[in-house]
């Protein structure tokens, strides 16, 4: 290799770059406490609207 010192700086730069692509958020919510209701009680997508095997998707209707 023509460049060891090159080639040291890419490589370190490109560890930098990468190690800033996970950034931590400032502020995280805390859990719920025990017995208090869930402010999203569904799950999504909504699995009562899901079409059932042999049955056409509700919705549009094509010709």
């Amino acid at each position: 290799m023509k460049h060891p010192i090159r080639a040291t700086i890419l490589v370190l730069a490109a560890a930098l770059a990468l190690s800033a692509c996970g950034k931590r958020p400032k502020y995280v919510d805390e859990a719920l406490p025990e017995g208090q209701t869930d402010p999203f009680p569904r799950s999504y997508p909504d699995l009562s609207l899901d079409p059932k095997p042999g049955q056409p998707a509700p919705g549009v209707k094509f010709p």
